[in-house]
Formats: C-alpha cells, sequence, structure tokens
C-alpha cells in the first residue's frame, strides 16, 4: 500500500514532467591510453581500438615522441644533413608503432588526434645527457617535427614498403618502454603497407607545458622576483611552429596548451593554468597589457582551440577548490577558464578559435592514493558523468576526454624515490589492469546524473554511447523498497545527451534502461540525487 502523500507526491512529479525528447549536441568524445594503443603488439592495439569504438568513443589520442622519433636525440648537435621537416629522413621503424595506431584507428571508425610532444631531442635543448631533456627548447627545432609529423599524416603520404630494424633505443625511449611496456622489436626488415598514412585532422602543440615534469624552466628571477618562464618558452614554441604547420595542413586544428590543472609553488612547481595563458597573452591579471621585453611588438596569440587537463583530485566535480588559488582550473571551475579565453578573445589577446575548449585528459581514480579521497567504481562511474554534464554547461567546451582504457599498473622505472607512485601509474580506466570492465564502462556508455532544483524538481541529464541510430532509452524510479517504475521513455540519436525536469520524491533513486547491442536489456546505477555546491 502507498499512503496517500506519497502517492500525491508521485502524481505530481510524473504530471511536471517535461514532454518531448529533450537531445542535446553531445561533446566529442575523446580516449588517451599510450600503453594500449603505442605499446602493445597488433591484435591487442586491435583489439583495444575495438573495444573502444564498442564504447561509443568518437577519437583517440596519441602521442608523437618527439626524443624517440627523431634521429640521434642524445647527440649534443642536430645531425648534420638531417631535415628535419621530411617524414621520410627519419629512422622510419621508429615510427611504426604510431603509423600502425593511426591505421587501426581509421579501419575501426574512430578518428585521430596527435600531441606533438615530450620529450626534445638534446640537440634541440640546453640540457646535459640524460633522459627527458626539456630545458631551453629550440622554437625552430619543434616547428621543423611539428611540420613533418602534420606532413606524414596528411592522407599523402607513403611510406617505405620495407622498413629496415630500429637502431638500439634511446634512453627515453627504453624509459617508456619501462612505464608502458615495451612491444615487440623487429629483428629484420619489415614488410608494411606503402598505402598512404590516413590523414589526421587535429594535433596538439605539447603537452602540460605549466608542468615541470614536461617544459624547463617553469620559473626564472627577475630584478628579485618570481616570474613564470614557462609561458614565455612555450609562446616561442607556439609561435614557431603554429604558422609552419597550419601553413602546410590548413585543412588540419592544431591546438594549443594540453595545460595541467593546478599550480604548485615557485620555483619548482607548475604554472597555475590561468597565470599560464594571461604570461602568454602578455597581460596582468585585471588583463592589462604587460610592459616587458618579451611583449614588445605583441601580436595575438594564434591556434584552433586550447586543450586542458581539469583533473578533480578525487574530488566532487562540483569542487570549487581553494578560494586562494583562483588560478586553478580543474572540472569544476572550468567556467574560469572559459571566461578568461572569451575576455582574451574580445581583447584581441588572442585569436577567436582558442576559445574552443577541448578536454583531452580527465578521470578518476579507483585505486588508494596517498594524500587523496579513494573512491569506489561505483562513485568513479557516477562522477565521470556528472563532470561531463558540468563540462558540457561551459560554454566553448567541444570535447570531453576519458584518461585510459586499462588502469596502469607501476612500471619498472621510477623518476624520484621521494614518490611512492611510480610514474605512469594511474587507475583512471575504465577497464581494470586485467582488462575486466569496471562499473564506469556502463556509465560510459549510458550515463545519468539527478540535481536538485527544489524540494520537488529534479534534473535528470543523461550520456549515450549506445551506436548509431535511434535509440529507445528508459528513465526510471523506484522510492524506498519499491519496484522499478518507469518514468519516461525516450527516442534518441544513439549518440547524444539529453537533459530534462521532473517531480521529485526525497530518497527516490533514478536509473537508465536500454536495449544492448547483444539483445538484452542493459541497466545503469542507481542515481542518487545531489545538490551541488554551487
Amino acid at each position: 500500500m502507498i499512503h496517500r502523500p506519497l502517492l500525491a507526491a508521485l502524481v505530481l512529479a510524473a504530471a511536471i514532467l517535461v514532454p518531448g525528447a529533450p537531445a542535446q549536441a553531445a561533446l566529442e568524445t575523446l580516449v588517451q591510453d599510450d600503453a594500449s594503443l603505442l605499446h602493445r603488439p597488433t591484435e591487442q592495439v586491435r583489439g583495444s581500438m575495438q573495444k573502444l569504438r564498442s564504447l561509443g568513443v568518437d577519437r583517440v589520442r596519441l602521442t608523437a615522441n618527439w626524443s624517440v622519433l627523431t634521429r640521434d636525440p642524445d647527440a649534443e648537435r642536430k645531425p648534420a644533413g638531417f631535415d628535419a621537416r621530411d617524414p621520410g629522413a627519419y629512422v622510419q621503424a621508429r615510427w611504426l608503432a604510431l603509423d600502425q595506431a593511426v591505421r587501426l584507428a581509421q579501419e575501426t571508425g574512430l578518428k585521430v588526434m596527435i600531441d606533438i610532444g615530450f620529450w626534445a631531442p638534446h640537440w634541440a635543448t640546453n640540457d646535459l645527457p640524460g633522459p627527458r631533456a626539456r630545458t631551453n627548447i629550440d622554437p625552430q627545432a619543434f616547428a621543423d617535427f611539428a611540420v613533418a609529423v602534420a606532413r606524414r599524416y596528411s592522407g599523402r603520404w607513403e611510406p617505405s614498403a620495407l622498413v629496415p630494424p630500429a637502431p638500439p633505443p634511446s634512453p627515453d625511449e627504453s624509459f617508456l618502454d619501462g612505464v608502458f611496456g615495451a612491444p615487440p622489436a623487429p629483428q629484420a626488415r619489415v614488410l608494411v603497407s606503402a598505402a598512404p598514412l590516413p590523414r589526421v585532422d587535429q594535433f596538439v602543440l605539447w603537452n602540460e607545458p605549466n608542468h615541470p615534469s614536461l617544459l624547463l624552466p617553469q620559473w626564472t628571477r627577475s630584478r628579485g622576483e618570481l616570474r613564470p618562464a614557462s609561458p614565455v618558452q612555450y609562446a616561442r614554441m607556439v609561435r614557431a611552429a603554429y604558422p609552419a604547420a597550419k601553413g602546410l595542413r590548413p585543412d588540419a586544428d592544431f591546438l594549443l596548451g594540453n595545460t595541467s590543472s593546478d599550480g604548485g609553488r615557485p620555483p619548482l612547481g607548475s604554472v597555475a593554468p590561468l597565470l599560464f595563458i594571461r604570461e602568454m597573452a602578455c597581460v596582468d591579471r585585471d588583463l592589462r597589457p604587460l610592459r616587458r621585453p618579451a611583449c614588445k611588438n605583441y601580436e595575438p596569440l594564434p591556434g584552433d582551440g586550447w586543450a586542458h587537463h581539469p583533473y578533480p583530485r578525487q574530488l566532487r566535480p562540483d569542487d570549487r577548490g581553494e578560494a586562494d588559488r583562483p588560478d586553478n582550473v580543474r572540472i569544476g571551475t572550468l567556467d574560469r577558464l572559459s571566461k578568461l579565453l572569451r575576455q582574451l578573445a574580445e581583447r584581441e589577446r588572442i585569436g577567436r578559435r582558442l576559445q574552443r575548449i577541448h578536454i583531452t585528459e580527465f578521470g578518476y581514480e579507483t585505486s588508494p592514493i596517498e594524500g587523496r579521497p579513494t573512491l569506489s567504481q561505483a562513485t568513479q562511474a557516477r562522477w565521470l558523468t556528472w563532470a561531463e554534464y558540468l563540462a558540457s554547461e561551459v560554454p566553448g567546451v567541444v570535447t570531453f576526454a576519458q584518461f585510459l582504457l586499462r588502469d596502469l599498473p607501476p612500471g619498472s622505472v621510477r623518476v624520484s624515490t621521494s614518490v611512492r607512485r611510480g610514474f605512469g601509474e594511474y587507475y583512471t580506466g575504465l577497464q581494470t589492469t586485467r582488462g575486466e570492465d569496471k562499473l564506469a564502462a556502463t556509465s560510459f556508455t549510458a550515463g545519468l546524473f539527478a540535481q536538485r532544483l527544489t524540494e520537488r524538481k529534479v534534473r535528470l541529464w543523461g550520456r549515450l554511447r549506445l551506436g548509431s541510430g535511434d535509440k529507445a532509452v528508459t528513465i526510471e524510479r523506484r522510492h524506498g523498497n519499491d519496484h522499478w517504475r518507469r518514468l519516461t521513455k525516450l527516442t534518441l540519436d544513439g549518440q547524444s545527451a539529453f537533459s530534462l525536469t521532473t517531480g521529485h520524491v526525497r530518497g527516490a533513486l533514478y536509473r537508465l534502461r536500454w536495449l544492448r547491442a547483444d539483445g538484452k536489456r542493459g541497466a545503469g546505477l542507481p542515481i542518487k540525487v545531489v545538490r551541488a555546491h554551487r
């Protein structure tokens, strides 16, 4: 028996449901997992691509590691006669893994984004011999490499059919193999397809230039004051590489940034992302032009979009962070980035296309991390959908990312003995290290978020990655020990988002039901209604 007050509330809830099919344009979905896509045998890479496609992913992000792919990366000087803009001038065997991943992505129906990134050859830096050279990178040398990558994946470049084996691995190559695992190395000439490599339409210039692991120096002392150095260095790299690569490939987008979410303490820590952008745009906190030598004859910063990694540090997606650190940008404060880019474009400090925000890394970890909350698989699954909802509400955001298909356990190398977790060790995947689906794999395919608006109203937002064609999706509700009851049925495109407002009964749970590819009914996780911090 249902008590009369509860029955009245349920009737009210059903009555104020917004009718129709409230479909929304969905953000493009991007996944990066270099271990699974660049460091595994062919059939495993193909299987990972097919899994990503089945999960509804649109695009994969791959890294073109400069210090791995170039010639003589540990030499003090650039090799004589080496035309770094010509893809054919490189050791071709070093490109086989990236070539294979791009071809398999196309075969599977996935688009590709390539990071033209870390680290640099020693002959393009001021670093002493050793791995991970990244200090004072030569902008023109970086521009040459960017042109080579853009040309190789223009859709017109034909590789050699017979590829000799690569020379012994460089320290950086060995380092990455220790982190991600080393694919089987060919011992003789390899016969590969001589058909033109597929066209790639998105590239990013470098990765996390505001983080000391990937670009140095981050800070410099001027007149007794510590100032950010990495934005100046990165701006030089962009101003050399963007026009060169874009001039060659006007059909492709070249994004900037891939900025990390938080700033650290100078002189060794990261530069906070909003401070980093302001310094690149040569403006102060009030957006007034800076009068510095590096800003003389300033021209608007070029680019086709800004990439960012708004990691939440295991906190609720809507967490606004510390009030005294307003230059950080996590998922809950993504509006700060949108606002700054819009203001800078209005003042003609940056190109207007840089207002487009591409989230290129994001995730929650399901393994204990020192100093951070430990999340269950269920919390990870629910919070990923919540985070995507928040991103979809921010003006200018066009891409949402999931970092890792599969969890990455500790590798055989460590950068520092003071850091307990290994370099590259992450548990943000949709699968465990053994390849078993987590709960997040289900919510990623069909996720639901419920936010309380008033005592009797709730907003339901969902994200579907169910394949092409129209899909019937049912929203169900349960209160207490009652059975799940259908609230409404929507017929939507299989790759879409939806938002609706409905009546709410205190304590009610919500979930999605849909028809899976195998013909069985899929059921999402029960979702509690949350009240946002904002």
